[in-house]
Order: C-alpha cells, then sequence, then structure tokens
C-alpha cells in the first residue's frame, strides 16, 4: 500500500468512525427514553383505582417496564460496540498515516545524495 492509499484509507475510517459514534450516540438517547418510560403509569394507576383489575394492570405495567428496561440495557450495549469499533478505526486511521509518513521520510532520505545534507 503506497502512503497516498494509506492516507486515503484513513480518511476512510476516520468517516466509518465518526458515523459509528453518531449512531452510538442516538442509540444511547433511544435508551434512555425508553428506560423506566412505564414506571409512572403504575404510581398513577393507584392513586385513581384498586382492586383486581386495577392490581393486573399495575402487574402487567411493571412487566412491561422490566422488559423496556431489558431492551434499553441492550441498545446501551451495542451502543457500546459501535463505540469499540470506532475507536479502532480512528487507532488504524493514526497508525497509517505515521507510518505513511515514514515512509516517505525513508524515501525522501534515501533520494538524497551522499554529502547533500
Amino acid at each position: 500500500m503506497t502512503p497516498y492509499e494509506m492516507r486515503q484509507k484513513a480518511y476512510r475510517n476516520r468517516t466509518q468512525a465518526n458515523v459509528l459514534e453518531e449512531s452510538a450516540q442516538t442509540l444511547r438517547s433511544v435508551a434512555t427514553s425508553v428506560r423506566g418510560l412505564l414506571s409512572g403509569i403504575v404510581g398513577i394507576s393507584r392513586m385513581v383505582w384498586q382492586g383486581p383489575a386495577a392490581s393486573r394492570f399495575e402487574e402487567e405495567a411493571e412487566a412491561h417496564n422490566r422488559n423496556l428496561d431489558s431492551q434499553a440495557d441492550e441498545i446501551s450495549g451495542e451502543a457500546a460496540g459501535f463505540d469499540s469499533r470506532a475507536a479502532a478505526l480512528r487507532s488504524e486511521a493514526n497508525w497509517l498515516i505515521t507510518e505513511a509518513a515514514r515512509i516517505e521520510a525513508a524515501a525522501a532520505a534515501a533520494a538524497v545524495p551522499p554529502g547533500a545534507s
């Protein structure tokens, strides 16, 4: 791979990392929005009605709320995976740029005639 190709790949890696980080942020926002979404319903329900139907409703709402919290945890985990991949892409991009510069410096040094410096 030439230094030019290395820089191009580094640019693509950084672009992909940006997209992954933006997607991770969106996923975290969704997870935050979903977490505890139904928790207030149970409290309100207890203030307005009582009895077997109310109890069943509250149990169902609590079960659905636990399910939403579990889904939020999974979404947060996916966001962390996106962040991890973005970090790896950035690391590779940095290495590619450093390596391209090293190759170019070595080529330039080799091109200087002896005693010309």
